[in-house]
């Protein structure tokens, strides 16, 4: 149970609000890189933490995003012309550059021009592992770059699609954090990622038999690591070790000692009160490359054009207005929901919640620990950011992060087992 005002602490993104204003002290995923292919490309319409944004490339290549309103007569620079290292604004002309100066104020007579006294809102943008970043919050508080391993990776190492749900973004997260749910939600779905027989029999096997997993939550300085231990029936555990970092970052283990080791996640990246933009990611710091159904996300529910409409706002194909294409028969007899697509299942349920949920109606168990830590986590993060202090995750801690799968005996701690695994040190992931 959550007291309301504690909800609405927790589920308000807009500028000005105690956690709006919090997670703008991160480097906030925008948009794809590819979603601005070449200099002078048309602009993108963005919106993130309630704010209506227009990302663009200029002619130098460098990424601006800025307030989608024109500071002359609020016209939307969406319809403006990329050109010579500026937007320009199609209703009277004036330009702006990636910082949001006015560059140009063609309408004006010299005499009276003021274009040095022109600035629109604008936000320092990074581009990594093919997406680029954006930094709404107080420039003295810039973070380091957002570079987890999977932005190292190459190309041929890597997979990331996103895909727009229509909910509050603290249940997508929620939901995502909450390790317990594959025994039931996701049940008789086949292992996908690309390992081998064993090891999806090995996780099979434990789901099978270990309806009620033990969860381990460890605080960190970027936010914690947590871990699913199920019972096998022949002995020892089989542990999933996750991390997560704050606000909305999710480092999900998928591999133990295979040629090809991956690691999955997601960001949960609030685009308002309502709607959430969840970016979906594989890599693999092996040597051998991910095959194209790895890089394309193949069998989660997030593969663009066959679950996702990437012309159509990157909205999921199958969703509420169809009821998820739900297939009673296969429900009966295959899968636990009949709705195809690992993520759409997600999607499903947590939609069907509404948009934001009302916490003082739940009620939570010891499985939940995973919820619990991370809802105490952000409300205290909110507290120190408005005593001016700094929020977990703003460091670089995180660069060294790895999630993994892995069996221990009974007995054994799970966190000593795996942390030379989970905690690599920075000099290990710069080659990738």
């Amino acid at each position: 149970m959550l007291m309301q005002e504690d909800n609405e602490t927790l589920t308000r993104v807009g500028r000005g609000t105690p956690m709006g204003e919090m997670m703008r002290r991160y480097w906030v995923p925008a948009l794809f890189a590819w979603e601005l292919p070449e200099p002078d490309c048309p602009p993108v319409e963005v919106r993130l933490l309630g704010e209506d944004l227009v990302a663009f490339r200029q002619t130098d290549g460098r990424v601006g995003v800025v307030d989608q309103r024109c500071p002359h007569r609020s016209a939307s620079l969406f319809w403006g012309r990329v050109e010579e290292n500026g937007l320009r604004c199609v209703y009277h002309g004036w330009k702006y550059d990636t910082d949001g100066y006015c560059v140009d104020m063609p309408s004006e007579p010299d005499a009276t021009n003021f274009k040095h006294k022109v600035r629109l809102t604008s936000y320092p943008t990074v581009e990594a592992g093919g997406v680029v970043w954006a930094y709404m919050g107080p420039p003295e508080k810039q973070p380091p770059p957002p570079l987890f391993e999977w932005t190292r990776a190459p190309e041929t190492h890597r997979g990331m699609t996103k895909v727009l749900q229509e909910t509050n973004w603290l249940q997508a997260l929620e939901g995502g954090i909450d390790t317990v749910h594959s025994n039931f939600l996701h049940y008789g779905k086949p292992a996908s990622g690309g390992l081998s027989d064993e090891i999806g029999q090995t996780r099979q096997r434990a789901l099978g038999f270990s309806k009620a997993a033990l969860v381990e939550v460890e605080p960190t300085d970027y936010g914690y690591t947590y871990a699913g231990l199920r019972a096998l029936p022949d002995g020892g555990y089989f542990v999933r070790g996750y991390h997560w970092v704050m606000p909305w970052y999710q480092l999900r283990g998928y591999s133990l000692d295979t040629p090809k080791p991956t690691v999955h996640g997601h960001m949960w990246v609030p685009v308002d009160d309502g709607h959430t933009m969840v970016y979906n990611y594989i890599y693999t710091y092996g040597s051998e490359a991910l095959s194209e159904d790895q890089r394309l996300l193949v069998g989660t529910g997030n593969q663009f054009g066959v679950d996702i409409d990437v012309e159509n706002g990157f909205r999921s194909i199958r969703n509420r207005s169809n009821r998820y294409m739900i297939d009673r028969l296969v429900q009966k007899t295959r899968t636990f929901t009949g709705i195809e697509g690992t993520n759409t299942q997600d999607r499903a349920v947590q939609e069907s919640m509404g948009g934001i949920v009302d916490r003082s109606y739940e009620r939570l168990g010891t499985t939940d620990r995973a919820i619990i830590m991370s809802r105490r986590m952000l409300l205290q993060a909110v507290k120190d950011t408005q005593a001016g202090g700094d929020p977990p995750g703003v460091t670089d801690s995180y660069y060294k992060l790895r999630a993994v799968e892995q069996l221990i005996g009974e007995g054994e701690n799970w966190l000593e087992a795996m942390r030379p695994r989970l905690f690599q040190e920075p000099e290990a992931i710069t080659a990738i």
